[in-house]
């Protein structure tokens, strides 16, 4: 074979290859994305914890977009925060008034869920990220947080449980106590008897001094009408004033009782309720990564209280089969890589041959043998 026909044949396969491989990027890549119709919404969050670049954007579960760009808020006369901007697909109907809710989860995984819109058309966007409209987004409470505010509201859950058991305690007490009312009657009937001597004294001595009792009444009355004088009418309005601020405070304690009577409703509900509150949310998520935890753990436990070891993980980490099998793989792989170094040396001559000369991979391809 000619060596020209071989340049001309080596060089083909490597065009054919080269597109090959250029289909296949743009086909399972990112790339496939700049053929369709998208539109840009700029999102403003006073923050925006753990959002990056290619976070994407679901619309009930299904995805619509992805986040392209994060800024800080520079406009002027505008609250500070930070700008996202979002990419929408415009092949999906997103409803005006539908607002981007960011949540994050316990374990710091962000999404952007857009809420349903009540607003009449469709969500105005733009062409191009600088002319995008800027909308309100909402953020979700910081599960972190809620789970500090759940952990003390055990705690005064405990200490509410403590006081109960002293009172049940303090019952118990009274009820071996209720044995011994017979003593506890006769002890009140001698204690009566001698009110009654007491009471019998205490009119002799009045029949005794009634003469010295009445410029003692009229101490009293004068020591009342002193009293009197005191309570001036500023004194007066200054205790009404005192009384109608405990009076509004007490009101805004049963206001506040009031908004809190959801959450106290969901943590009182049935475990198959849907919650209605951000801290039900936070509490059923908590159940629900509990139970999957415990299932895992009882995958991993033979019922003997040791760990299976017939399980995928366990092997992995107990038999030294699959290492030694990765190791061998390993090596094998060194050999491949080994063995195709001739043949990029090859391909680096050819390129090197074909940047001195491009015309030397055509020359002579069309004479006949």
């Amino acid at each position: 074979m000619n060596e020209r026909v071989m340049q001309f044949r080596i060089g083909m396969f490597v065009i054919v290859a080269g597109l090959v491989l250029t289909m296949l990027i743009v086909w399972f890549g990112e790339s496939p994305q700049l053929f369709r119709d998208h539109g840009y919404v700029v999102v403003h969050y006073a923050e925006a914890p753990g959002v990056a670049e290619g976070i994407p954007v679901r619309k009930s579960g299904i995805r619509v977009g992805v986040v392209t760009a994060i800024v800080f808020d520079d406009r002027p006369n505008k609250p500070d925060g930070v700008l996202v901007t979002l990419s929408l697909e415009k092949k999906y109907k997103i409803k005006s008034g539908s607002v981007p809710h960011l949540s994050r989860s316990l374990i710091g995984d962000v999404t952007i869920d857009l809420l349903p819109g009540t607003g009449p058309g469709l969500l105005a966007m733009a062409k191009t990220p600088l002319g995008a409209p800027v909308i309100e987004g909402a953020i979700a409470p910081d599960p972190s947080k809620a789970l500090a505010a759940a952990t003390k509201a055990f705690e005064k859950a405990g200490s509410t449980l403590q006081a109960i058991d002293l009172a049940a305690n303090g019952i118990a007490k009274m009820t071996k106590s209720a044995e011994q009312i017979g003593d506890f009657i006769d002890i009140w009937t001698q204690t009566g008897r001698r009110v009654a001597s007491a009471a019998d004294g205490i009119d002799r001595f009045i029949l005794a001094n009634e003469k010295e009792f009445q410029p003692a009444v009229a101490n009293l009355r004068e020591v009342s009408q002193k009293v009197n004088e005191t309570l001036d009418p500023t004194t007066q309005a200054a205790l009404k004033a005192g009384i109608d601020r405990f009076s509004s405070s007490f009101a805004r304690f049963d206001s506040g009782m009031a908004s809190a009577s959801p959450l106290f409703k969901d943590l009182g509900a049935p475990a198959n309720t849907m919650p209605t509150t951000e801290f039900g949310v936070t509490l059923r998520r908590l159940n629900l990564i509990a139970s999957d935890l415990s299932l895992l753990t009882r995958a991993l436990n033979d019922g003997r209280g040791r760990l299976n070891p017939d399980g995928s993980i366990q092997k992995l980490l107990l038999e030294s089969e699959l290492h030694d099998n990765m190791n061998k793989m390993s090596i094998t792989a060194n050999e491949i890589f080994g063995a195709l170094r001739p043949i990029v040396a090859s391909f680096r001559v050819f390129a090197e041959k074909v940047a001195r000369d491009p015309s030397s991979m055509t020359r002579g391809a069309l004479q006949r043998q």
